[in-house]
């Protein structure tokens, strides 16, 4: 006999069976919680007169909340409605008396019981026993998740709607024209990797530099995909990349989408996901985007085909070589590290026309354009700076050699380069790395500097002779605005790839395939000055520090050339 029962709607409910639902309902209100804390932040950040980007990231983080909650309440209603309508869920032949499971016997019904007479076989009894809140569970994702996909639609055809309009009726009084000075812009980078958000920094420094009167806006487009769509496409690229046979599945993958442009299905498919960030262009309603990563580019172009957005964009090529992904039709000025990019983009997609295309170099952040002297650089930082001894700089990644990671390889082979060197080890955030590099003996010959995480990479770069380092876009594009000679450590296979092969064809760097080769591929540069000067000498000619002014007095000057898809050939 139950110790206790539960009385609902003229039915009896032993309180024993709702064990399986306390765990939804302690999630539940965990939800509601954690949603009135961050109404909470909210507050706060409006009091404490945020910045825009903080109080966006607010909104961003409630607006989860309260799906999060949708959510919970939805399994916890689809949950009391499985225990308390037991005799209706019984009737359809799914569940047995007296059960915390739901139990299904597929080979009773259709399509299964006619195969299985037609082939004279009986299979044996089995019965599939599923618990109940699990059933409930798998229902509120599938219901909550077409209820906000369906919400997000609805709202984003009230703000389209009311866009369109808006541009028909500033036409009409010859107010809007694409091409004049913008008033809004909205820079857009995505987290996977550094290099993409470094780019967006660098043109937004400028902005703020050379024209304050601009109001720029920097999002990052992956913040809007939610948390399904995070863990495939950046946290799944990222883990992927990491292990060696990933890395290689990467360039695999790489290699064989860059024979053309994007497809419509996997445009509508990353749409689905984003249905934030569109809501948030019509919101917004800037007067030219900015990409600097290729997904943004796809998805704005996509709207402007089906003549749904009626705003210019410029694209900022991230990396050396121009990837097929980036090949994006409308889009009135591609920025591209170097002229190699150019014939990648337009053979891809023959609407792009050459001359819309410009190679201006990968955009540093402002400060690369005025980095002080040497000279200056090393007393600001506390170096030694010896003449005739290089000073060779090595940033931290996350690659893993032998089984710990590369780092500590990396380091201990610059260590044993015979020529003396002063060393700097850029370590980050990471302090526990750095407290570890300090206990490797350092030879006589050599003076080394361990620092963390520097708002002054400038400067260090401008210190230095060499760097050693993995080939991102935008490490590459600070060390070539340096002149800085480089040495090519576990570069991932794809653009880091296509990068390597640009530096070493223009005698800019040398490639480390193996970890413990590097001391004598580093000693080979450090001991030989003049190869040195020569590497320097076509490492600064290659680059460009004044590419983000480029940019930016582009954008700023309004004249884009816009492509109205509106207008009949």
């Amino acid at each position: 006999m139950a110790i206790a029962r539960l009385v609902f709607g003229g039915s009896e409910l032993e309180l024993f069976k709702l064990k399986s639902v306390y765990f939804t309902w302690a999630f539940l209100l965990l939800a509601i919680r954690d949603l009135v804390n961050n109404l909470r932040d909210r507050i706060s950040s409006i009091s404490l007169n945020l910045s825009s980007m903080k109080k966006r990231k607010v909104l961003v983080l409630e607006r989860e909340k309260y799906r999060q909650l949708a959510y919970y309440t939805l399994r916890t209603t689809l949950h009391l409605l499985l225990m308390f309508y037991e005799d209706e869920v019984k009737a359809m032949d799914l569940i047995e008396k007296a059960s915390d499971s739901l139990h299904y016997s597929p080979w009773k019904h259709l399509p299964f019981s006619l195969f299985f007479k037609l082939v004279g076989f009986e299979p044996p009894l089995l019965t599939l026993v599923v618990p109940k809140m699990l059933v409930a569970n798998a229902l509120a994702i599938a219901v909550a998740t077409v209820a906000i996909w369906v919400g997000k639609y609805l709202i984003l055809m009230v703000n389209v709607g009311r866009y369109l309009l808006t541009v028909r009726q500033a036409q009409a009084e010859g107010e809007h024209t694409f091409n004049s000075p913008p008033q809004r812009i909205l820079i857009v980078h995505g987290s996977v990797g550094a290099g993409h958000k470094r780019a967006a920094q660098a043109i937004a420094e400028t902005f703020a530099l050379e024209h304050p009167q601009i109001k720029v806006e920097v999002i990052d487009i992956v913040d809007f995909a939610g948390e399904t769509f995070n863990q495939i496409y950046k946290k799944g690229y990222l883990s992927l990349a990491e292990k060696t046979w990933g890395s290689h599945l990467v360039g695999y993958v790489f290699d064989n989408t860059n024979k053309k442009k994007p497809g419509t299905m996997s445009r509508l498919f990353q749409e689905s996901f984003l249905l934030d960030f569109i809501n948030y262009i019509f919101t917004f309603k800037p007067d030219v985007i900015v990409n600097t990563h290729f997904l943004s580019t796809e998805i704005v172009a996509g709207l402007r085909r089906r003549k749904l957005l009626r705003v210019p964009q410029v694209t900022v090529v991230t990396d050396y070589d121009a990837h097929a992904f980036w090949a994006n039709h409308p889009c009135e000025t591609f920025f591209v590290g170097q002229e190699g990019a150019v014939a990648n983009l337009t053979h891809v997609n023959p609407m792009i026309e050459e001359e819309r295309v410009i190679v201006s170099g990968i955009p540093c952040v402002p400060a690369f354009s005025k980095c002080p002297a040497k000279r200056t650089c090393v007393k600001n930082l506390g170096l030694v700076g010896e003449k005739g001894r290089p000073v060779v700089i090595i940033t931290a990644s996350g690659a893993v050699y032998e089984g710990r990671p590369s780092i500590f390889t990396i380091y201990e082979q610059a260590l044993s380069c015979e020529t003396g060197i002063e060393i700097v080890v850029i370590t980050g955030r990471q302090k526990d790395l750095r407290e570890q590099l300090s206990k490797i003996p350092v030879p006589e010959r050599h003076f080394v500097k361990l620092e963390g995480f520097t708002k002054v990479m400038h400067e260090y770069m401008a210190a230095a002779d060499v760097i050693v380092t993995k080939p991102g876009g935008l490490t590459t594009a600070e060390s070539l605005a340096t002149g800085l000679a480089m040495v090519i450590v576990n570069p991932y296979p794809g653009q880091e790839m296509r990068n390597t092969d640009n530096l070493l064809e223009n005698g800019i760097a040398v490639k480390a395939n193996d970890l413990y080769l590097l001391g004598s591929k580093l000693n080979s540069i450090v001991s030989d000055p003049s190869r040195l000067k020569r590497m320097q000498r076509q490492s600064k000619s290659y680059g460009d520090s004044g590419a983000c002014f480029t940019i930016a007095e582009h954008i700023a000057s309004g004249e884009y050339g816009y492509i109205d898809l509106t207008k009949k050939a």
